[in-house]
């Protein structure tokens, strides 16, 4: 008896932490840390519903060895009919006194950082992203990885 309340209790409990407003999330990583202009990462989610309203993030992990304060990035968005737009983002990955933003552990530091909130996706299907670093330099030293996440609205 003891044993089953035991594994049913694990499974409440692994069930009830999963996270129901994600619809997509991948990281990818930068080869040996050095991110390249011709090294853009390219993400593909599925959206399934038109009148849902959705949050998007860019996720990133760097070290404390980053020398900037931020990073420009182009990000490209191929909707499902082919179709694309192009923006370019600045993602603030510190403060000015040089406090690091996000959740930093040993040498990780990952943030989360949203490009679009209260979006609408106008089509069903595979949405694919496509992002590369943009600035004054290459390789960007310090670049762990880089990520997208879809989460539906009202979840932060």
């Amino acid at each position: 008896m003891k044993v089953h309340l035991l594994v049913y209790s694990f499974v409440f409990l692994f069930l009830s932490s999963c996270d129901r407003t994600q619809v997509f999330e991948q990281n990818q990583q930068i080869e040996a840390h050095k991110w390249n202009y011709a090294d853009a990462k390219t993400f593909t989610a599925e959206i399934k519903d038109t009148t849902q309203h959705y949050n998007i993030y860019i996720n990133m992990r760097h070290s404390f060895q980053f020398e900037w304060r931020n990073v420009w990035v182009k990000i490209q968005t191929t909707l499902p009919d082919g179709k694309s737009t192009e923006k370019r983002v600045n993602l603030i990955l510190s403060e000015p006194d040089g406090h690091w933003n996000g959740d930093c552990l040993g040498d990780n530091c990952d943030i989360q950082i949203p490009i679009q909130q209260n979006a609408i996706f106008p089509q069903v299907g595979k949405y694919t992203f496509k992002i590369s670093q943009d600035m004054r330099v290459s390789p960007l030293n310090a670049v762990k990885s880089v990520g997208v996440r879809v989460e539906k609205m009202g979840s932060k």
